[in-house]
This record gives structure tokens, C-alpha cells and sequence, in this order.
């Protein structure tokens, strides 16, 4: 699984592997993680070949042996068959003490397929998922995974027993790139893979806007068969 952590300011997006930053400088409010797991990204294509089969010629029959038909010859064969590909599964999880975040878009802003780069567009795909806000709290267990922990009471007042804390971990987001590897395969009868890169797009909870990136995500497709 390769993980990217970010920090996310409003209107300026820093990256970087590994942890997220201990601190958050300027006006940020957002830090959150995204993990790419590429590990079951996979295909396997097995092509069979069949070769050409010569046919018989026909065997005229005599007053004591009964002849044979002609039979016809076969033509060499080929044909494909693969495996169910796999996806890319994603997880987000926001750091202590971020904002919530709403993720509504994502976009591909780099595709190598085996060794190609091929032209990417700008085009938005929609999504709708809520990542909570990196804090606990002693209800945290009975909320469901859309609701962050209140951290002001009703009369507005800042409830001492909400901490700062790594968020609830949400996944469910899974695409698929394996499967467009199934043609290369059989085009070229060699293995083939590609590697990917991703925006996500959204809203903190408080209306600033968010780009997350998770880069390099893999797929393969091995070739098997004769």
C-alpha cells in the first residue's frame, strides 16, 4: 500500500510522502491522508495456440476394404481468456486536529500505459465522500462515519473532552485500471502495466478548497499461455 499525507492550506496545496507535517502554518485547517492501495491492480492474461492440423486425403475403398472420407485440415488457432482484473482501493483519513472534508471530484493528471504517456483530460468524475475531522470524542464509537465529533456545545461553549486525534479511516472508493491492460497484452503477447496519478477535489468543512493528490498508484497484467 503506498501512502500520501498532505498538507492542505486554503488556495495552496503541499505534498509529501511519509507523515504529515507536525504543524500547520498560515491559514491551513486541513491535513489529510490518502492511501492507494494498488497491490490486488492486477490482471492475468493467458493466451492458447493451437496449431494447424493437416487434413487426410480420401482413401478409395476396394472389393475388400471399405474406403475412408477425406478429412479436412484445421487452421492454426488462437483465442484469450484473463482473469476478473482487480482495483486500486482507497482510503482517507484525516490527521489531528483537521478539518472535516468533503471530496466531490478526482481527476487522472498523469497516465504512463506501458510507457506511453497517454493524454489526459481535465474532466472532473464525481464523487461524494465525507472524511471526518481529525478529532475523538466519547461518543466518537456510537457516530456514524458522516458525523465529526461536536466541539462546541449548544451554548457555545468548547467541550473540553473533544481532542485532536488521527480521523476515522473511510474507504469504499475503489477504480479499476487493470482492465484496460488486457488489450495491450494481447497486442503485444507480453506482459504490461501502468502507473497512474490522481487530484481529488473538495470542500473542508469549512468551505476552503481542496486538492489531495496520491501519485505513482500501479497495475499490472501478466501474460501466461503458450
Amino acid at each position: 500500500m503506498k501512502k500520501y499525507a498532505l498538507l492542505l492550506l486554503a488556495g495552496l496545496t503541499l505534498s509529501a510522502c511519509g507523515s504529515a507535517p507536525g504543524q500547520i502554518t498560515g491559514n491551513g485547517r486541513v491535513s489529510i491522508g490518502v492511501a492507494a492501495g494498488d497491490a490486488t491492480s492486477f490482471v492475468t492474461v493467458t493466451r492458447a495456440f493451437t496449431p494447424a492440423k493437416p487434413g487426410t486425403p480420401a482413401v478409395p475403398g476396394t472389393p475388400t476394404t471399405p474406403g475412408t472420407p477425406a478429412v479436412p485440415g484445421t487452421p492454426e488457432s488462437v483465442s484469450f481468456t484473463n482473469t476478473a482484473p482487480g482495483v486500486v482501493n482507497f482510503t482517507f483519513m484525516t490527521r489531528p486536529g483537521s478539518d472535516a472534508v468533503y471530496i466531490t471530484g478526482f481527476r487522472i493528471t498523469r497516465y504512463n500505459f506501458n510507457g506511453r504517456l497517454l493524454a489526459v483530460s481535465d474532466d472532473i468524475k464525481k464523487l461524494d465522500i465525507y472524511v471526518p475531522s481529525g478529532y475523538t470524542c466519547p461518543e466518537r464509537d456510537s457516530l456514524p462515519n458522516y458525523q465529526s465529533c461536536q466541539q462546541i456545545t449548544t451554548d457555545l461553549k468548547l467541550r473540553p473532552e473533544v481532542q485532536p486525534a488521527n480521523g476515522l479511516p473511510i474507504s469504499g472508493l475503489s477504480l479499476g485500471f487493470a482492465a484496460d491492460l488486457v488489450s495491450e497484452v494481447q497486442r503485444t503477447l507480453a506482459g504490461a502495466s501502468s502507473s497512474v496519478d490522481l487530484e481529488f477535489f473538495g470542500q473542508s468543512s469549512n468551505g476552503a478548497s481542496v486538492v489531495v493528490s496520491a501519485t505513482n498508484i500501479q497495475s499490472t497484467a501478466f501474460r501466461e499461455g503458450n
